[in-house]
């Protein structure tokens, strides 16, 4: 009887009796590339056109590229400007998730032709699982994920925040804690595209802004930045980058 494949990871199954003297080297290769990718590969996909790219998922050891849907961690590249669908097996999987696209494109993590789909931003990085069926985010069920709020008013914020600001219906200001320790970082972002004619003011609270003592007024539409605070001699840094 041949050997028979599992269906998550492909490993090969081998029954009673088979494969007479290559039993050790068909075992061997399944820890040194099955279970070895499966818990410690990471593996580079580049994506190229329109999509949607399957990934391949191969039976019994192979290559990572002949199966590249066991692997722990993949890196996606390419240069591409819109969404990229990128299929997966519908099996149970734990994931780590790259984009590092050029162009700014998005990809869509797909279980199936037409399965539940998770999306990992351009730049970001995501620890998912998969039951097969629906895609699970990690950071967010550990409580590790970003949470937003929503102002349209004058607010006084808390190291942490991360702050949609709305001065659609007139400027206002948003003052940063009267206490700071290094590394308290605030991220705010222009949620209406209305600093221009509407700005933003951040109020210092005693503490520098750039290194200045004076307050940060932001009038750029659709501006997004971070202040992470220093020290008493530089207080809050801009930080324009994720």
């Amino acid at each position: 009887m041949a050997s028979t494949f599992s269906t998550g990871l492909r490993i090969e199954l081998q029954t009673t009796g088979e494969n007479s003297g290559t039993w050790g080297t068909i075992t061997n290769n399944n820890f040194s590339q099955v279970f070895e990718f499966a818990i410690a590969g990471v593996y580079a996909k580049t994506l190229s056109g329109t999509g949607p790219t399957t990934l391949t998922n191969n039976d019994g050891p192979q290559t990572q590229a002949n199966n590249e849907a066991r692997q722990n961690q993949i890196i996606f590249s390419g240069t591409i400007s819109t969404t990229h669908i990128v299929q997966f097996p519908t099996t149970q999987k734990t994931y780590g998730l790259y984009n590092n696209i050029s162009g700014g494109a998005d990809v869509t993590a797909r279980l199936g032709a037409t399965g539940n789909t998770v999306t990992i931003s351009n730049g970001k990085y995501r620890l998912v699982s998969t039951d097969g069926t629906n895609w699970y985010d990690i950071f967010t069920l550990a409580g590790l994920g970003e949470t937003w709020i929503k102002k349209t008013g004058t607010y006084t914020a808390s190291a942490g925040d991360n702050i949609f600001v709305d001065t659609s219906g007139g400027a206002f200001t948003i003052t940063l804690p009267s206490s700071a320790a290094i590394g308290d970082q605030i991220k705010f972002i222009d949620a209406e595209g209305t600093f221009a004619a509407e700005n933003l003011t951040v109020g210092r609270n005693s503490h520098k802004i750039q290194g200045a003592e004076s307050d940060l007024t932001v009038s750029t539409d659709g501006a997004g930045f971070a202040l992470v605070y220093n020290d008493s001699d530089n207080g809050w840094r801009l930080k324009y980058n994720d």
